[in-house]
């Protein structure tokens, strides 16, 4: 599995690094822009709800991609409530991919554009 094949793609006019807050999601830098060589992104969940059972999406941790408008989608942070721990997720698992999804409406919702290249 291939961390290349998980972008979202944004549209030019949503570029999420000037976005503060889309719906129940908020998004923010994890380092300043001039520490790092790549920008990357925390798209945090503020109302956690349930995922699959006992998972709960906190995070969607992103990366700004070679390709303009593009950003690679790193991992997914979520909770198990039932285990009582911190669970790392990929966009490609299938519960992964139903985060993901679940983003995508949201922002629809507030007519910010991406797509999910898988």
């Amino acid at each position: 599995m291939s961390k290349l094949s998980q972008i979202l793609e944004f549209d030019p006019l949503d570029n999420p690094m000037y976005l503060k807050k889309v719906g129940n999601w908020v998004l923010t830098f994890l380092h300043a822009h001039d520490q790092v060589e790549k920008i990357q992104l925390a798209i945090t969940n503020v109302i956690p709800r349930q995922a699959d059972g006992s998972l709960q999406p906190r995070r969607i941790i992103i990366e700004q991609a070679d390709q303009e408008h593009q950003w690679q989608i790193n991992h997914i942070e979520c909770f198990d409530s039932l285990e009582n721990k911190e669970v790392l997720l990929n966009a490609s698992e299938q519960t992964g991919g139903s985060i993901i999804q679940e983003l995508l409406s949201e922002f629809r919702k507030y007519d910010v554009e991406v797509m999910f290249k898988a």
